[in-house]
Formats: structure tokens, C-alpha cells, sequence
């Protein structure tokens, strides 16, 4: 089975599957990583050429704690986008510069990507998988609090899954 030829840059013949999308987030730490927390859900968009290759994404990620220093009238959610990401000479590897925004701090750091075309899913239909991973100084953002306090750096990483929307069959 191929590909469909229904572009990828068509908002309407696909979604993310969020029921197959994971983030979480650990402190690395002399020992390896150390897993902080799993975040529950998230909102946003991946930008993807008419190949299924991505270009971009833009991600909300609620908080599971709200830090306490966030302003009343500030959201607890992660701003994490990236606007121009590359082919980083790897098949199926890209990598950009991205923003991580919480509140009124923000820091930029290096992002690296993963987009698999798997031909055939459980359904018996073709999906991106899509792997997303950034490592940030805990400092920059002051949080998570528990990473801050020891100055270490924190990994967020993202796992989700691009699916042809349902359609219904013309009548």
C-alpha cells in the first residue's frame, strides 16, 4: 500500500491522533534521565511540506503544577514552536532552532526531529509517527522547580502520530 495522494499541507484529510501522542519530561542527572513528569494532553499544529516532511510545529502544553511564580492572568501552559526545520542529513532526521515560552520567560535551543512514513497502521491506513526532542536549562525558565534547584538540564520530548481524517464515502 502507498502513500495517499492526498497532500499533506490539506488541514482537512488529516489530524493528529491524540490518543497516540505522549510528552514528558526529564532531568538529566549524573545517573541518566530521571522522568519529572508525563504531560496529560496538548494543542497545536505541525507544519508538514506536500512530502509529509516537517517544517514546523506549533505546541501548547498545559502544566500538570502550576509554577508559583507564573502571574495570576498567565496561563500554565508550555509555548514550544519551531518555524524552520531542516533535513539533518540522516534519513528521516530534522533538526531547527526552537522557542520554548512559560509565562513571560522564554529561552531558544537546539530541536531535533523524527517523521516515519509507516505505510500500514493498525487500521490498515499510512500515518506520520513524529518524534520531537529539545533539551533546555531548567534556569532559563525556572521550571520545572525540582531541575531548577539542582541547575540541571531538562528533556522534553513529544511523541505523536499524523492520520488520515475520516472521511465518508460519496453518496
Amino acid at each position: 500500500m502507498s502513500i495517499p495522494e492526498v497532500p499533506y499541507t490539506d488541514p482537512t484529510s488529516w489530524r493528529i491522533a491524540m490518543e497516540a501522542s505522549a510528552a514528558s519530561l526529564s532531568m538529566n542527572t549524573l545517573n541518566g534521565p530521571r522522568l519529572l513528569d508525563e504531560l496529560p494532553w496538548f494543542q497545536g499544529s505541525f507544519r508538514l511540506t506536500p512530502a509529509g516532511l516537517p517544517a514546523g510545529f506549533t505546541l501548547r502544553l498545559p502544566l500538570p503544577t502550576r509554577p508559583a511564580w507564573l502571574r495570576e492572568e498567565e496561563t500554565a501552559e508550555l509555548l514550544w514552536e519551531s518555524v524552520s526545520l531542516e533535513a539533518a542529513g540522516i534519513p528521516n532526521q530534522f533538526s531547527g532552532r526552537t522557542r520554548l515560552r512559560l509565562g513571560r520567560r522564554e529561552t531558544f535551543t537546539s530541536v531535533s526531529a523524527l517523521c516515519a512514513k509507516i505505510p500500514v497502521g493498525r487500521s490498515g491506513r499510512p500515518y506520520l509517527k513524529i518524534v520531537l526532542e529539545t533539551v533546555f536549562p531548567s534556569l532559563s525558565l525556572r521550571w520545572p522547580r525540582e531541575a531548577r534547584l539542582r541547575l540541571r538540564p531538562v528533556t522534553l520530548k513529544l511523541f505523536s502520530e499524523i492520520r488520515l481524517a475520516a472521511t465518508t464515502p460519496p453518496s
